[in-house]
């Protein structure tokens, strides 16, 4: 015996790539042998994730689970149904107004075979048949209908243009809903043997495609300006869950997960790795060879101070709005947020944000200088992750108060990790990097060319408070045996200086303080040998 059990989805857990989903439904049973019949699952579903369980006052045993693919003759699901209801009606409204909008031209066609007849009401006339008066009266009522007719014709091109239009709407969101709500679905049918009857709740997980998460995060640095005070980072961490299996949740328990069940199924396996002789390649054209390079944009925006009303004695306190957060789970590898409430998500691909925790950070505040690339100072902030969770790769949006300084990306972070954001350029930090001595020894008698470069790296400090500037700049490195380089001065003397030439100084300037970083270093080489990259 067949018995259809009618399901809703209760709860699902989102990864980055899939979704576990479950449905749970009831059914009265009779003792005996029964399939119950489960519908409306999406086709995004993966087949072999199907799995059922149950429980209830009647004593069943669970003999088999089959999927089948079910094909429907109407839309399966009410708002496809209501959608093609409301296409039909329109595509009805508009060709009434094209019936109407026939009868007018009918109407205009007449009057113009009227105007034709021209000839016969002045033979009508002339044989006295007729009046001037009549036919003064016949010409004014052809010239009153003809304006009439025009003007209704006119209105119903119009009308028709919008019924055009709303018909396209339609169409276009049916469309839509369609393809992620075919006219095909997958049902699950449950094989049960009932040894008792009674009351008994089913329940089945399935695994489905296209629905996934990606982390999102805001970042607002909240400083006080007040000696003693430490400036905050308040960090927004974000889930944006879309789903396009055509099937809603809503009403759901949700949660998001950082595993990926799909780079557990198979662990790589290492092929021999080969090595050739190099056959060259055509070289690119120069204008083909595109350079990327990445920098952080900013956005000035002008806040409007705005008069805050007196408050009366009796006015009741005013409080922010408070935001619900989800959660956290660690479960050996992953972690997994429980997001709080009943939460609605679309089957059609449109996406949901939902907040998963914020955090108030204490960054270390410095200032990053790179003049050699750019007069800019960067603001940055580095933070520990003291969330208690690791924080995934995602964009995120950048803050200074209530101002936006644009968006970056977050890389993944552990809990302990430290994160590293560029809050913006600070124009009252002024940076200028200047060649300030370029000399080559002629006194060298070997066929030796040794040319001196110095550079002097001038700041000054207008803030009103002390800072703590990190200047970054570099020498070159020689890739030939017979190019000898040697950095000769660095005052001061820089904090790190790698095997790549790679120097960084660590500078704390008073407010309205000056300094002056000094760099000198020598290229030597044969003078016959050509030299590339010394225009610096």
């Amino acid at each position: 015996m067949e018995i259809p059990v009618e399901t809703t989805v209760t709860s699902v857990i989102v990864y980055p790539d899939r979704a576990r989903v479950t449905c749970r439904g009831r059914s009265e049973l009779s003792e005996g042998v029964h399939q119950l019949v489960i519908g409306e699952l999406p086709l995004a579903l993966e087949t072999e994730s199907v799995r059922a369980s149950g429980r209830g006052t009647a004593r069943v045993r669970l003999r088999s689970v089959d999927v089948q693919r079910r094909h429907y003759a109407a839309a399966p699901t009410a708002s496809v149904a209501a959608l093609e209801e409301q296409v039909v009606a329109t595509q009805s409204r508009l060709q009434r107004l094209v019936d109407r909008q026939a009868v007018k031209q009918a109407s205009i066609n007449h009057l113009d075979g009227l105007r034709a007849a021209t000839p016969e009401f002045a033979r009508g006339l002339a044989r006295g048949r007729s009046t001037v008066e009549s036919q003064a009266a016949l010409m004014r009522f052809f010239e009153e209908e003809d304006a009439r007719v025009r003007v209704e014709l006119r209105a119903l091109e119009d009308e028709q243009r919008v019924v055009k239009d709303e018909l396209g709407k339609l169409q276009a969101e049916l469309e839509q809903i369609r393809s992620a709500r075919p006219r095909q679905r997958y049902e699950a049918r449950l094989e049960v043997e009932v040894l008792a009857a009674g009351d008994f709740a089913v329940e089945v997980n399935y695994v489905v495609g296209r629905a996934g998460w990606r982390p999102l995060y805001d970042a607002r640095l909240q400083e006080t300006g007040k000696a003693g005070e430490a400036a905050v980072v308040a960090l927004t961490s974000l889930a944006e869950i879309t789903q396009n299996t055509g099937q809603d949740w809503v009403g759901v328990r949700l949660s998001v997960s950082t595993a990926r069940p799909a780079l557990n199924q198979r662990v790589p396996e290492l092929n021999p790795w080969y090595l050739d002789v190099l056959h060259p390649q055509p070289r690119a054209m120069k204008s083909d060879m595109v350079t990327k390079g990445t920098r952080m944009e900013t956005m000035e925006m002008a806040a409007a101070d705005e008069a805050m009303p007196m408050m009366t004695a009796m006015a009741p306190p005013v409080v922010s709005a408070e935001v619900e957060v989800a959660e956290t789970r660690e479960t050996g590898t992953a972690v997994t947020f429980v997001v709080s409430g009943e939460v609605n998500i679309p089957g059609d691909g449109t996406p949901k944000k939902t907040t998963l925790g914020q955090y108030e950070l204490l960054p270390r505040l410095d200032f990053l200088a790179v003049p050699r690339h750019t007069d800019a100072v960067y603001r940055r902030a580095t933070l520990e992750n003291t969330t208690g969770a690791p924080l995934l790769p995602g964009a995120v949006s950048l803050y200074v108060g209530e101002e936006y300084i644009g968006q970056n990306r977050l890389d993944y972070t552990p809990g302990g990790g430290e994160v590293e954001l560029i809050l913006g350029v600070e124009e009252r930090i002024k940076v200028k990097r200047e060649l300030v001595r370029r000399e080559v020894d002629k006194r060298l008698l070997r066929d030796q060319r040794q040319i001196l470069y110095g550079y002097e790296i001038k700041l000054e400090n207008l803030l009103a408070n002390p800072a703590r500037i990190s200047v970054q700049d570099q020498y070159p490195v020689s890739r030939h045996d017979q190019i000898k380089i040697r950095l000769d001065r660095a005052v001061p003397e820089p904090v790190e200086h790698t095997d790549l030439h790679l120097l960084k100084w660590q500078l704390d300037m008073a407010a309205g303080e000056k300094k002056t970083i000094q760099l000198e270093y020598q290229v030597e080489h044969p003078r016959a040998l050509p030299v590339a990259g010394m225009v610096d």
